[in-house]
């Protein structure tokens, strides 16, 4: 076979193909799972799963890597959760539903806002990025 005017095997291509392959899946084992935060919403505002304290603020470390996931309490109302300024979002989420986004946060400490777009008079909060 031939690569850029030189003869090369298909022996040599199979192994370094098969050598970045091999890169690729150790990194994605050894990559650690994302912190998962449950966001239930109820009463028209967000709650820490096991919290009761309305829409709460979220503290993150720069660079890390977290799931957040909405659970939907609301009768009725279809909710969502969006931090527009981190291009994070997900779609709306009916009653007794629930979905996540996963998202890295910045690598510069700094306050980001995130809310319910149809409800964000009522149900929003803040993503603080702190070391």
């Amino acid at each position: 076979m031939s690569l850029w005017g030189r003869q090369v095997s298909v022996k040599l291509i199979g192994t370094a193909v098969a050598v970045v392959l091999l890169g690729v899946l150790a990194y994605a084992v050894t990559r650690p799972a994302p912190r998962e935060i449950t966001l239930v919403a109820k009463g028209m505002a967000f709650y820490l799963e096991n919290g009761d304290v309305p829409n709460p603020t979220i503290v993150l470390k720069p660079g890390e890597r977290v799931r957040i996931v909405l659970n939907n309490l609301d009768r009725g109302l279809r909710h969502d959760f969006a931090v527009p300024s981190l291009d994070a979002a997900l779609d709306p989420v009916s009653w007794d539903q629930s979905d996540d986004v996963v998202f890295v946060a910045p690598s510069e400490p700094g306050i980001y806002d995130y809310w319910c777009r149809p409800h964000m008079t009522m149900m929003r909060g803040k993503i603080v990025v702190q070391d």
